[in-house]
């Protein structure tokens, strides 16, 4: 192609290896930069002379593209109002960013279901949820419907994730088929034969909120908010005892269950650091991450605590070995110095009022306590639910019967064969072992790690599907695996209309709007 050619397919963000250009450039060995704007659908400014023209004006960087330096190409539609147009379009984003650090601050951190366990909402929490999150995404499901284009890039989206969406599918199919056992829990109508799939739209509909790119560059800054506010309401109920937990003697913070509260801890840990390098902000994480979890003095959090570093550390000193003794040095003394600084925290941290009673969990943490006693019962209840698995293997005891006992069984795989026997249990396994390859396949080291800590939870927990961390991080961390690793299915697809936007050329497509996985295969991750 020509000099012409090649300026007005950079000028506009056209790849030279794309399907106009080629097509164009097939035509004629080469086409003028005339032919190849109204093949673009694209205007061709004369302010451009042809190449090797002494009229050429010369050439200064506007730190965006290189511009012509003649006050006759500042014309509308000319590259230098592309910097202001850029501006207008990041003034424009503000509204969506200020609503999504909202949602997060609200739904991530479990604030909502403390004011619901406080009666300070109108409508339950599960239900705001849900419309928040619809809220949330409505732009990216009107932009699908409206758009051609947006609704392939949609489509493509989720079918690139269709390996964790049907065993979600088979999860829902085995909740209304354990709605026909007679020993089903009905007693509330089909309140517990819907949470399946309640969960699994949940699921699918955060997988759109990183779906643009905007939110995507801000999406640590809304995990991290939730964090943040997450972790100081955990330290504020060590301050404060039970001003939010349900249990005297253990913080919890907006959770109010500390076992949960542990959970969340970790999981918004995960999303948030980095696996491959230290950096501050990842060791202020885990150090405020290891306090808040200790604060819960909840056993499993601590051992999905213990899993996640042993994650980090082999992670961080592996890629610095590539690098060099110095990076190995430096980043063995920023470990040392996290964990001195994280033990006088924790000296200061389990000398508060909360845990000075008797009975008080910090004797497990100090060696004077076992840490399954001879008064546990959690023991006992996991083999009597296990030998009623083993009376009725195949159906299990309807959906929702786990929920009708006493006491459950804190263990969600025997949960699920309670509930709906061997199609029960088959789907979530497959479920954790899908989103586990698939992460894998993709390189995502914060989703691989967020589902060792989930398969780990479900030894601690029977309600695991239900909690907030697990169904938005999956979407979340799904989403962000993908854009971020270059999926194929993602390319960039162009339209053949072109539609003209206020003081800059008619082009087929804004590249912005599109995948990350073009610019992205230059990532050394991405191979």
């Amino acid at each position: 192609c020509s000099w012409e050619t090649k300026r007005l397919a950079f000028r506009h963000e056209i790849p030279l290896g794309s399907r106009v250009v080629s097509t164009t450039c097939s035509r004629s060995p080469r086409p003028s930069a005339t032919t190849f704007a109204r093949a673009c659908g694209v205007a061709w400014s004369s302010s451009f002379p042809s190449h090797g023209s002494p009229s050429r004006p010369r050439q200064r960087s506007s730190g965006y593209l290189t511009v012509p330096n003649d006050e006759a190409s500042r014309t509308p539609g000319t590259a230098l109002s592309r910097p202001v147009a850029m501006n207008v379009r990041r003034l424009t984003q503000v509204p969506s960013i200020v609503l999504m650090t909202a949602f997060f601050a609200f739904f991530a951190s479990c604030y909502d279901q403390f004011l619901d366990a406080k009666g300070r909402l109108p409508f339950l929490s599960v239900y705001l949820f849900l419309w928040g999150l619809a809220t949330m995404t409505v732009v990216t499901i009107v932009r699908a419907t409206a758009s051609e284009h947006e609704r392939a890039r949609v489509i493509a989206f989720y079918r690139a994730n269709v390996a964790v969406l049907a065993p979600l599918a088979a999860w829902v199919f085995s909740s209304f088929l354990g709605a026909f056992v007679t020993t089903a829990n009905l007693d509330e109508g089909p309140r517990y034969v819907l949470y399946p799939a309640y969960n699994a739209t949940l699921i699918i509909l955060s997988m759109l909120l990183p779906f643009q790119e905007h939110h995507r560059k801000w999406m640590r800054w809304y995990l991290g908010v939730a964090f943040v506010l997450a972790a100081g309401s955990v330290f504020v109920d060590v301050i404060r005892p039970a001003t939010f937990s349900f249990l005297p003697d253990r913080a919890a913070g907006f959770a109010r269950n500390p076992n949960g509260a542990g959970f969340l801890l970790v999981t918004l840990c995960c999303a948030l650091i980095v696996f491959d390098r230290v950096r501050v902000t990842d060791l202020a994480v885990l150090a405020v991450t290891v306090l808040g979890v200790i604060a819960t003095l909840s056993r499993g959090g601590m051992i999905l605590l213990a899993f996640v570093i042993c994650c980090y550390v082999p992670c961080v000193v592996r890629d610095a070995m590539r690098r060099g003794p110095r990076v190995i040095i430096m980043r063995l003394v920023a470990l040392v110095v996290l964990v001195a600084g994280t033990y006088g925290a924790i000296t200061q941290l389990i000398g508060q009022r909360m845990f000075s009673g008797r009975g008080s969990r910090v004797d497990m943490l100090l060696g004077k306590e076992r840490v399954v006693g001879p008064r546990e019962n959690r023991v006992e209840i996991v083999k009597e639910s296990w030998e009623m698995v083993l009376d009725s293997p195949w159906l299990g005891y309807g959906s929702g019967y786990t929920m009708g006992m006493k006491e459950g069984p804190h263990n969600m795989y025997v949960s699920r064969w309670l509930d709906n026997g061997i199609p029960g249990i088959a789907s979530y396994l497959w479920l954790l072992t899908a989103a586990g390859l698939l992460f894998w396949r993709r390189r995502y080291l914060p989703g691989l790690v967020f589902m060792g800590v989930v398969v780990l939870e479900g030894f601690f927990s029977h309600n695991l599907l239900d909690e907030r961390a697990f169904v938005l991080l999956l979407g979340v961390l799904l989403s962000l695996s993908m854009f971020k690793t270059g999926e194929p299915a993602m390319a960039v697809q162009r339209s053949r209309r072109s539609s003209p936007t206020l003081g800059l050329p008619a082009r087929p497509t804004d590249l912005r709007d599109a995948a990350v996985g073009l610019h992205s295969l230059g990532s050394p991750r991405s191979r």
